[in-house]
């Protein structure tokens, strides 16, 4: 049972850490919106695990659909991904009064959360993700079917805590960034995630 956990443990640990676009966006939007913002994002993308895993589970028809699709998702994925990173690229940095930042937060803070639930849902390469862990477990003698849920939801429950805590730690640090600063912070995560996009589709259409 230890083992499992543990197991299931560090799955979630290596997929946090993993540098896709969800990664530099939910840092980018702690530090810049702050813990709330950062925070319904993270749970946006957990959301799309969570859909994942669910898909994975309920059987091969829907995931010899999504492998159909592959590169139709890619290509909507990344195209979402880029107009995103354009945005970061392009967005004007002005600094906000606490009044101004509480209206947007109120009204915007929902966005964050479908932000983070598309960026993720339209990145096949988490979807396989998990089709592969749970096919290894499934062919793995040690793995009941129970084992294998406990295994997905450590999983699952890790990746969401440290997501959680990434955009804690981020926001707490806001303070140290100037307006100069959070420019070059869009600038580069608008270009990483306009790059990670463009390699997503090639990826699936030459490889």
């Amino acid at each position: 049972m230890l083992n499992i956990i543990i197991g299931g443990i560090t799955a979630g640990l290596i997929m946090t850490f993993m540098t896709g676009p969800a990664f530099f966006a939910l840092i980018r939007t702690s530090i810049h919106k702050g813990f709330l913002s950062g925070a319904l994002f993270a749970l946006g993308v957990f959301m799309a695990d969570t859909f994942f895993v669910a898909t994975t589970f309920l059987g091969a028809s829907l995931i010899t659909l999504a492998e159909k699709n592959q590169k139709y998702i890619a290509v909507i994925g990344g195209l979402f991904i880029i107009v995103i990173g354009y945005r970061y690229l392009t967005k004007k940095v002005e600094e906000e009064k606490e009044e101004e930042v509480a209206v947007s937060s109120r009204l915007k803070n929902m966005g964050y959360f479908f932000k983070g639930l598309f960026m993720n849902l339209l990145n096949p390469g988490m979807l396989f993700y998990w089709i592969g862990l749970v096919s290894y477990l499934g062919t793995n003698a040690e793995y009941s079917s129970d084992n294998i849920k406990l295994f997905i939801f450590c999983s699952m429950a890790t990746v969401l805590s440290t997501d959680l805590a990434k955009a804690y730690f981020a926001s707490k640090v806001r303070h140290l960034f100037s307006m100069k600063v959070i420019m070059w912070m869009n600038r580069i995560v608008g270009s990483a995630l306009i790059v990670f996009a463009l390699v997503m589709v090639v990826k699936v259409f030459f490889f």
